[in-house]
């Protein structure tokens, strides 16, 4: 029960962070998107590279990254319980709740905001919210810090925006010991593209080798050392505005014959100025790390702050 309570103070201080509307760029930038008429040319991350850039203008700022969302109901169709003691097959849930939190703070930035480095993090928890019966404990989370250069480009060709470049080091963990330790850390590159209404998106990576472990206790070594074989090299994403809808899908695959790979697909509508509904599928692998090499399927339905 202390872990739990010890988790929820940092993710309501996270949240206070994320949800804020004096760090958010989309909070801090509303007003002034409001009064200023669209370009016919404007395409919809040049919107979003706007509200970030006026966000800048004040030093503490602490702007999102990837997207933002409290899903308080979601099905797993096969939950691990490996994560924590108290869960086994008889009494996990396959209802629980999702929720992530990233966001990003500049390190260093050019005059006009066109390239520089930045920090960014995220987290992603898993929490039996309803499972009484072993004390409603996080099944699994996820730590993403990383540290990232960033490039604007100018380049346009048949409508389409090729909007960023990201080259960056990435850790991601789920801060466990032994046997439920994963982790793996990766060097990345990324590329945005984008026209009025839809946004395209590649990342590749490769992963830093680490050491055998001498054995299966050993506290150092690699936890996961065929995590590639799920996670693949690769991903690529796509976004479209349709009517008020928008719709986001992410794809990974390994391109080897057994073709282990994630598809997820969000579809977001708004509330209101500040926040969407969101609803989100999952099936694949790696829904977690915890599920990293096991075949998870996941609906879900909550709140996102608003991303694009």
């Amino acid at each position: 029960m202390n872990r739990v309570k010890t988790h929820l103070v940092t993710v309501f201080s996270l949240l206070i962070l994320a949800f804020s509307p004096l760090v958010l760029a989309q909070t801090v930038t509303e007003t002034e998107l409001k009064d200023e008429p669209i370009k016919d040319e404007e395409t919809l991350l040049e919107k979003r590279e706007a509200s970030d850039d006026l966000a800048l203008q004040i030093p503490f700022a602490i702007t999102q990254y990837k997207t933002n969302y409290v899903l308080p109901l979601t099905y797993v169709k096969d939950p691990n319980t490996i994560g924590v003691t108290e869960l086994d097959s008889e009494n996990v849930d396959n209802l629980e709740a999702k929720y992530q939190i990233s966001v990003k703070l500049p390190v260093y930035l050019n005059d006009d905001y066109r390239s520089g480095v930045y920090a960014g993090f995220t987290l992603q928890s898993y929490w039996q919210v309803y499972n009484d019966e072993a004390s409603k404990p996080f099944r699994e989370t996820n730590y993403e810090p990383e540290i990232f250069y960033f490039w604007k480009t100018q380049y346009r060709f048949l409508g389409i925006k090729f909007n960023q470049v990201h080259l960056g080091l990435n850790h991601n963990s789920n801060g466990q010991s032994g046997l439920k330790s994963r982790s793996w850390n990766r060097i990345y590159a990324s590329a945005l593209f984008s026209d009025r209404d839809s946004v395209y998106y590649l990342k590749t990576w490769y992963r830093i080798p680490e050491d055998e472990k001498e054995n299966v206790n050993s506290p150092s070594g690699d936890d996961n050392p065929d995590i590639t074989d799920y996670y693949g090299h690769f991903e690529i994403g796509y976004g479209k505005k349709v009517g008020n809808f928008n719709i986001l899908t992410l794809l990974r695959n390994n391109l080897k014959s057994d073709n282990k790979g994630s598809v997820e697909l969000n579809i977001t509508y708004p509330i209101n100025d500040r926040y969407d509904v969101v609803f989100q599928y999952f099936n694949g692998y790696g829904d977690s790390l915890i599920d990293y090499n096991r075949h998870q399927q996941r609906f879900g339905i909550g709140v996102q702050l608003k991303y694009l």
